[in-house]
């Protein structure tokens, strides 16, 4: 009987390894999920040079989508195992597969892949060019810059995916070339967004000069608060005294987004006209701490309105208004809720009582002792103590 040498072994165990991986890439255009995905686990045990030409055909097949995007599903499980072979895509004769190439290391964020995909930011094919653009703005890599700068007098889809794709990116020298493109009126508001993403404090100066203009001043308003609220900086009234009208108008905008951010320029501009808003906004938990800090920052000159507003007994967050009445120093405007139906409103003039004095403070104090609430007797019984106290040891 014939033994198989070592060299003959060796072509047995290739040839058993061919057979399982076409056994699994059949297994790839398979209508089922899991199917599929376990073709897919099979393969990752054997080395890619078996398959990755297999994929590189089913990429080209417009006849088999399914087999198509299983193997563009594929390639991103591989990770950077596929980077070589999608770069050699890169340079097929047949479009969608540069296209779908193009996509694939964008999808995989390798760096590796960053040269061949700056050159094929100047592919024939507009979609191919596109895909390479969004592409790099995945992949992050600032080197990247320079070629998609290039791209700013293409085709209006290409200029448009470069700009997005330096906003992606960021850093100094991709906001450079963002700040150039505020000038391109038809690419301002794809500009306003690559700005808002990666611009710094020193990108709102480029932005501001177009919070006057009728048509751009929404998306720059919310390009500054994003920038101004990531940078944790807190912009000057000053920024917003000639906007306040619009802000207060943009509270019925549409679109969320914009509310938000109109209203937060809002707290920061400390104009009075603005503080029924911030007002009605205290039942918001997602504004309720813009809102207090642009009441506060308005002074007592908030109080009248904030009493009126305490005078609604339907409104909700009145303990909220009470209590920001007393941190104003306004404690005798509180008086007047001694006897309010809200509890909460209660322990706020009971708390006030014991930080003021005044003729009636003794006798509000001595009604609040009998309070149906215990809280509001605790504090009104502290406050007493501390008023008889001071009585008898003038400050």
């Amino acid at each position: 009987m014939h033994k198989p040498s070592g060299a003959e072994r060796a072509i047995m165990g290739e040839e058993n390894v061919i057979r399982e991986v076409e056994r699994l890439l059949g297994e790839l255009g398979n209508a089922d999920w899991w199917a599929r995905s376990k073709a897919m686990n099979g393969l990752l045990n054997y080395s890619e040079e078996y398959y990755l030409p297999f994929l590189g055909e089913a990429l080209r097949d417009r006849g088999d989508p399914v087999l198509r995007n299983a193997a563009m599903e594929f390639y991103v499980v591989l990770a950077g195992r596929a980077v070589p072979s999608l770069i050699v895509s890169l340079g097929d004769e047949n479009p969608e597969a540069r296209l779908f190439a193009a996509n694939l290391l964008g999808e995989i964020a390798d760096k590796r892949a960053v040269p061949e995909l700056a050159s094929a930011l100047k592919d024939r094919e507009v979609n191919v060019r596109v895909a390479a653009a969004e592409a790099l703005g995945k992949i992050g890599d600032p080197a990247a810059v320079g070629a998609l700068s290039e791209l700013l007098e293409d085709e209006s889809w290409v200029t448009l995916s470069s700009i997005k794709a330096l906003g992606d990116i960021g850093g100094k020298d991709a906001l450079s070339v963002l700040y150039g493109c505020l000038a391109k009126d038809e690419y301002r508001g794809m500009t306003f967004a690559a700005i808002e993403k990666a611009g710094k404090e020193d990108a709102i100066e480029y932005l501001t000069p177009f919070l006057d203009k009728d048509d751009l001043r929404e998306l720059a308003l919310k390009a500054v608060v994003t920038i101004a609220e990531r940078e944790r900086i807190r912009l000057m009234p000053e920024y917003f005294m000639s906007s306040v009208p619009l802000l207060i108008e943009l509270q019925r905008s549409l679109y969320p987004e914009i509310r938000r951010a109109a209203f937060i320029a809002l707290s920061w501009a400390r104009d009075l006209r603005g503080l029924t808003c911030l007002i009605d906004a205290l039942i918001d938990e997602e504004l309720q701490e813009y809102a207090l800090n642009g009441i506060m920052g308005l002074g007592k000159a908030a109080v009248p309105e904030i009493i009126s507003a305490l005078k609604d007994t339907g409104r909700p967050q009145r303990c909220v208004l009470a209590k920001m009445i007393s941190m104003m120093g306004e404690y005798a405007a509180l008086l007047q809720f001694s006897e309010d139906g809200d509890p909460e409103v209660r322990v706020e003039v009971a708390l006030a009582l014991g930080l003021m004095h005044s003729p009636r403070t003794g006798e509000l104090l001595s009604r609040m002792l009998d309070d149906p609430e215990e809280e509001v007797r605790l504090v009104a019984r502290k406050a007493s103590r501390k008023f008889e106290k001071e009585k008898k040891w003038p400050t």
